[in-house]
């Protein structure tokens, strides 16, 4: 056992009941149906997502009358509402989790979830890339998640604007982080209304702290024996480098980029094209995309690696994770569900790309083929399949590291002048967190 807890750890050990939120609509009649089987399914999404979802929920209740289920479904991930539901026994019968979560939740076995492979006789995996089910699904030596999608890095670049500054936006433009940062100064300086660079301070830390260490040294954030992979040079570096972004007019101010946390795609500079690109998940291009306003063209782009680069720090995860609550009292008829959710045609064209790329071959293939796949996500995937890095480890996504990490960037993206004092606070904090973990 672990002597340390992480904060979220801690909730786990805390056993609340949470009041589901029963999905409206169609679904409503999961709850007064008379079947012999009931189950519930929670996730977080969109609009999209959640109506694809719930029409492939109606589809198997129809063709299965003796199973309901409970569709409950909200906006954001809400990570410590499910920690909670983990602790009191609460949580559905399938969940979507996030994979970064999964170090925390897994931390002293995997106990809270059922391993999948023993409900092969429900439940085909063959579909599913072997060894993306190990990297991105297996705990403590279990199989215990699904990918809901084959999700990666990228860049999302408004085309039009783009062209107006005279910038490239071809996948084929290799850009280093120097790059990123001369071309995109120029954007402030020859408009001040526009910016190069759409981020929060989260997005900061995900997609620009997080890749460059990793191209610096070659190295997980946090190496599987519990110790940094990084040096206090290298955070010291990469937060003079995020400084100067802020400091330079490459990104918008902290002051506006966080008022639109966690969804910077919200921000009406962004919909209304005036600023140029953002970093984001492929299964979110569609979101990000979607509310533009007409006129701008909208595509992918490469994300910057650094001219000496050890890795390319670039990584493909699932979307998220489905899983079965060990507390589930209908465990077999979950793994059925699942099947049909990723195995079935007539499920995977409903559901298309509102969890990204499809996981299973033959379900990817078919929605390729019938266009319901957006050409920009597919071309997205095929470049970081092409030029994938590391995966990520669960300890390197440890809800506390990654907090430390962040508020690192946000004290010098209020001043660039701390970034000596920030760097030594974090790896500080970062040693200590990492003492009581092991």
């Amino acid at each position: 056992m672990r002597k340390g807890r992480t904060i979220l750890a801690a909730i786990l050990l805390v056993a609340l009941a949470v009041t589901p939120v029963l999905a409206s609509g169609s679904a409503e009649k999961a709850g007064v149906s008379d079947g012999s089987v009931n189950l519930r399914f929670s996730w977080w999404g969109n609009d999209v997502r959640h109506k694809a979802t719930i029409e492939v929920i109606d589809k198997y209740m129809a063709e299965n009358p003796g199973v309901t289920i409970s569709a409950e479904y909200r906006g954001q991930s809400q990570r410590e509402m499910i920690a909670t539901q983990l602790a009191g026994g609460t949580v559905a019968d399938i969940v979507q989790l996030n994979p970064p979560w999964m170090g925390d939740f897994t931390a002293d076995g995997n106990r809270f979830f059922e391993e999948i492979t023993q409900y092969g006789n429900v439940l085909d995996i063959s579909g599913f890339d072997p060894q993306f089910l190990a990297d991105n699904g297996t705990y403590n030596g279990e199989l215990i998640g699904l990918p809901t999608g084959v999700n990666a890095r990228t860049a999302i670049i408004n085309r039009t604007l783009a062209e107006q500054f005279g910038i490239p936006t071809s996948l084929d433009t290799k850009w280093t982080w120097k790059d990123f940062h001369d071309i995109g100064m120029t954007v402030h300086q020859q408009d001040p209304e526009k910016y190069f660079f759409n981020a929060d301070t989260v997005d900061m830390t995900e997609f620009v702290l997080l890749p460059y260490l990793v191209q610096r040294t070659g190295n997980q954030l946090i190496q599987d024996d519990y110790t940094r992979g990084f040096t206090t040079e290298n955070l010291v570096e990469v937060l003079t480098y995020i400084a100067s972004l802020y400091a330079d007019g490459v990104v918008v101010p902290i002051q506006e980029g966080n008022v639109f946390l966690n969804s910077v795609w919200t921000n009406p500079d962004w919909l209304q094209g005036n600023i140029v690109c953002e970093f984001s998940w492929t299964s979110l291009y569609s979101a990000v995309t979607s509310d533009m306003a007409p006129g701008n063209e909208m595509g992918v782009f490469i994300l910057p690696v650094l001219e000496d680069a050890k890795n390319t720090g670039l990584i493909i995860t699932p979307s998220q994770l489905l899983c079965i609550s060990s507390a589930s009292k209908n465990k077999e008829e979950a793994a059925k569900f699942l099947n049909y959710f990723f195995n079935n045609p007539e499920a995977g064209l409903i559901l298309g790309d509102v969890r990204s790329v499809p996981p299973v071959d033959s379900i990817q293939q078919l929605c390729e083929e019938e266009g319901l796949i957006d050409a920009e996500i597919i071309k997205a995937t095929q470049y970081a399949q092409e030029n994938q890095g590391l995966y990520r480890n669960a300890l390197s996504g440890n809800s506390e590291i990654v907090k430390v990490l962040n508020d690192a960037v946000e004290k010098v993206a209020y001043d660039s002048s701390a970034v000596e004092s920030a760097a030594a606070e974090a790896v500080d904090m970062i040693d200590y967190i990492l003492a009581e973990m092991n």
